[in-house]
């Protein structure tokens, strides 16, 4: 399993990275990792590619805040994540990260991620 680590004023802090599997298909609320209790969920890399024209939005929480713009993407077209040890995004702490469909269109993919504490 790959690791990543953290500097903090302790010294290094080692995280694992952790993936998931990015296949939904409902209009709405889509979890993709479901909430830990005092971590946050911080995304490194990924791919999501959707089978029709939707907007999609990854957001902290159900119907919560956006973490990405709205992004229209067309049928199958995608959005690259790619790797960036700083993170793209993340969610408040204890928060499950969420991905929001405009329509009821097939989006699949992977995100790769760390948990990090609050």
């Amino acid at each position: 399993m790959p690791t990543e680590y953290l500097l903090g004023t302790d010294g290094p802090t080692q995280l694992d990275v952790k993936r998931a599997v990015v296949n939904h298909g409902s209009s709405g609320d889509n979890t993709i990792v479901a909430a830990v209790t005092g971590k946050k969920l911080r995304v490194l890399s990924g791919y999501v590619h959707a089978a029709g024209a939707v907007l999609v939005r990854f957001e902290s929480g159900a119907g919560g805040t956006a973490l990405t713009g709205q992004m229209s993407l067309a049928a199958n077209a995608g959005v690259d994540l790619p790797y960036d040890p700083l993170g793209h995004f993340e969610t408040a702490a204890g928060q499950l990260l969420n991905l929001e469909l405009g329509s009821g269109v097939n989006v699949s993919g992977w995100i790769n991620y760390i948990e990090v504490g609050p």
